[in-house]
């Protein structure tokens, strides 16, 4: 039918039916307004939410990467008592001895950089340094030195010294003055290896990290193409970034969590242990382009349903349609996006690696007669396997609570004064809770409550139905903590401060919520010297 068909002389038309019409047409200019505006609502909250996800999902990355170093630069040489091969601190808290065998030192070193290299295949280069910063030895994967220099005194050694010993972070062109250089995105920290205190340092140590998956896995998983990101540490020193990364102010990071600046919007995340901020920019035209058509049709909206009525009538449920369609698409993609944390750090491992490695030792302990150590390797197998593999993050409490098992075997093996008790209701094993719910919490007891605790540890697992909701308790015997440190602690879990570096059961407060809402949670309790108890609620799911 023509346009023109439809049209209807207006002096014909009585004052009611003008009215009328007028009225209906007013009616309907309402609704299409009240739609676009609860649609641009709707959708900048999800596109907030997704972008919120995302960068959450790159801090973890960040903070894999960042543990990494901290493991690589402390605690291999830092403790003789668990690293690989003790005779190298040896030579490092007698430097004497270096002078005296400089080839024993140098094969040792060797020997070292390559069993932390299965251990870390992203290693790419670890140096070590004289307490003045003269070069005592270095090794590196895929790189060019055109000269390896000493530390200068006032930007190297004079900075890491007034750490005591805490990781610093660098960027690839402080690493230049040392001659270093490569094509790889690398990370490089460095800290002062202390000997008997922080008077007496022994040496500095440089380690860097290939960090490219972290920018593969970004491309990967970012929402819009135009989005880039960038990592800067505690001082403001931009760390590394992905291309075309906009020049910012550190001070707007420090103090911001989200906020627009030149077309761009900045969504920030903190990593209160390291003090490092990871910042994903997004164009803010790419934000409000999925309703920006909507707007130019409500604005000939007007035109249209004056020169008809059936014109209007069909755009408005053709708006309503494509409203429902946008709607389902957004919510597809929340749902979607609540595992690319768990997928991200998949990412970062490769578990067969991980898996025959530890079964090389676990056999190799098994030839030389360590069985108590080939059973800590079998027990770390499973464990890990259980905490990558590609398998759905919903499992039954029977398949949570067999991990779980495995993982108390484990400490048992290393903390033989802790006893561990399990009572988990029949009832309830055939109910899906999201994976690696309970062992997290176990760990927390250990770690905070029981590991240096001398008497007698005890920590016991309830896990049973009420009013309608999975209940699972995990209480310890250990130090606990007074009323105003535990006020704090809650604080810091529902995100009102900074004042604890342990990101575990905040991180397992965010899984709850994120899957379940927000009506579902973590609480604590704790009575100093008495003990702590951690209590999450789920719903029943069968």
């Amino acid at each position: 039918m023509k346009t023109e068909n439809l049209h209807i002389p207006m002096p014909k038309i009585s004052k009611r039916l003008k009215l009328l019409l007028a009225i209906e047409i007013s009616l309907l200019l309402l609704a299409y307004s009240f739609i676009i505006h609860s649609h641009y609502r709707a959708e900048t909250q999800k596109s907030e939410k997704a972008i919120q996800q995302l960068n959450y999902s790159l801090m973890t990355t960040i903070q894999y990467s960042t543990s990494t170093l901290d493991t690589l630069t402390k605690s291999p040489l830092s403790n003789p008592s668990y690293a690989i091969t003790p005779s190298l601190w040896t030579y490092l808290t007698a430097p004497t001895k270096i002078r005296e065998n400089p080839g024993q030192f140098e094969a040792l070193f060797i020997d070292k950089y390559y069993q932390l290299n299965l251990l870390f295949p992203d290693l790419n280069a670890l140096f070590l340094f004289s307490p003045s910063g003269q070069v005592l030895t270095y090794k590196y994967n895929n790189t060019h030195f055109y000269s390896l220099s000493p530390l200068n005194q006032k930007t190297w050694v004079e900075p890491i010294r007034r750490k005591g010993g805490a990781i610093t972070f660098f960027t690839k062109d402080e690493l230049l003055s040392l001659g270093y250089q490569t094509n790889n995105d690398v990370l490089f920290a460095g800290r002062q290896l202390n000997n008997l205190s922080p008077s007496q340092p022994a040496v500095i140590i440089i380690a860097g990290l290939d960090i490219a998956d972290i920018s593969v896995a970004f491309e990967k998983h970012k929402i819009f193409d135009s989005q880039h990101f960038a990592c800067f540490d505690a001082e403001g020193k931009l760390l590394f970034a992905s291309d075309d990364f906009s020049a910012i102010s550190f001070e707007a990071i420090k103090n911001h969590k989200t906020f627009s600046e030149d077309g761009i919007n900045y969504n920030i995340m903190t990593d209160n242990h390291f003090g490092l901020y990871s910042v994903i920019a997004t164009k803010q035209s790419d934000i409000t382009k999925s309703y920006t058509s909507l707007n130019y049709i409500f604005i000939f909206f007007p035109i249209i349903l004056l020169s008809s009525l059936f014109v209007s009538v069909h755009i408005i449920r053709t708006v309503l349609y494509s409203y429902k369609k946008m709607s389902e698409k957004i919510y597809t993609q929340s749902i979607t996006e609540k595992d690319l944390s768990l997928q991200m750090l998949r990412s970062q491992i490769n578990p067969h690696f991980l898996y025959n490695t530890l079964d090389s030792m676990r056999m190799s302990a098994l030839n030389t007669g360590y069985l108590h150590h080939a059973k800590m390797c079998e027990l770390l197998a499973k464990i890990l396997r259980y905490g990558v593999s590609d398998t759905a993050n919903v499992v039954t409490v029977s398949e949570e609570c067999m991990h779980l098992d495995e993982y108390i075997q484990l400490i048992h093996l290393r903390f033989p004064n802790i006893d561990i008790h399990t009572y988990i209701d029949a009832s309830i094993n055939n109910c899906k809770i999201i994976k690696l719910l309970l062992q997290p919490l176990v760990e927390n007891s250990v770690n905070h409550g029981l590991e240096n605790n001398s008497s007698h540890g005890v920590i016991q697992i309830w896990g049973y139905k009420q009013n309608n909701q999975l209940v699972f308790t995990v209480s310890d015997n250990g130090n606990g903590m007074p009323e105003d440190q535990l006020k704090l602690l809650q604080d810091y879990l529902d995100e009102k401060n900074s004042a604890f570096k342990s990101i575990g059961l905040k991180n397992i407060k965010k899984r709850i919520q994120l899957y379940y809402g927000s009506e579902y949670n973590l609480t604590i309790d704790s009575r100093l010297y008495q003990g702590t108890s951690v209590t999450v609620t789920l719903p029943v799911i069968q």
